[in-house]
């Protein structure tokens, strides 16, 4: 099997585990289960991952950094500061069944390493990416320039990460939806100058 095919071939499963994993749990999905489900030896699926915490690390990098995600991100920069906000939170609530299911408890409790890296890689995703709206914002005159851009980037990424912690979200009194919203469309109005305002009510 050539690099190529062999990176096609990971690729593959990683989509099709990914699929398992949010069908059936992260605990109740064995190595054996994996195999089964998709048809191939132990042999091969040794080869290509050490453990079952290699299998989960790869999975929800992958989740991440897949072709689709990429180019929905690239179609997101496209857009304008406030209407990039707003994508965002529709998407998050969009996902919300796949990123909040009983594999949250279990990625935490039984892969804690691999809960741990994921966590600050998309703690540092959601910082950089708030970051670059912001300074988009200002420079299109939709954002205020006075905005304290360290405090509330710091504020925003705290707010977003509830969505991974799983004791909080068990005592959440109100739909992650309702949350979310409400979390995107207060830093918005906290920011947005009188053209944004009128972008804000068009779009809302």
């Amino acid at each position: 099997m050539t690099a190529n095919e062999n990176k096609h071939l990971k690729e593959e499963l990683l989509e099709n585990i990914s699929d398992l994993f949010l069908k059936y749990g992260l605990r109740s999905t064995s190595m054996e289960d994996i195999c089964t489900h998709l048809k191939i030896s132990k042999k091969t699926l040794y080869q290509l991952f050490s453990n079952k915490d290699d299998i989960v690390e790869q999975v929800m990098l992958y989740r991440r950094n897949n072709h689709h995600t990429q180019q929905k991100l690239k179609e997101l920069r496209q857009l304008n500061s406030i209407h990039m906000m707003l994508n965002i939170r529709d998407h998050i609530i969009e996902n919300v069944n796949s990123r909040l299911p009983a594999n949250l408890f279990d990625l935490k409790k039984y892969h804690p390493e691999v809960y741990k890296k994921t966590n600050k890689i998309d703690q540092d995703a959601i910082q950089e990416l708030f970051n670059e709206i912001i300074d988009k914002g200002i420079k299109e005159g939709n954002f205020r320039t006075d905005i304290n851009q360290e405090v509330q980037v710091y504020l925003f990424v705290k707010q977003m990460l509830i969505l991974s912690e799983p004791e909080l979200i068990s005592e959440i009194k109100y739909p992650i939806a309702t949350i979310v919203s409400t979390i995107v469309e207060n830093t918005l109005r906290s920011f947005v100058t009188p053209q944004g305002q009128n972008i804000l009510k068009e779009l809302t």
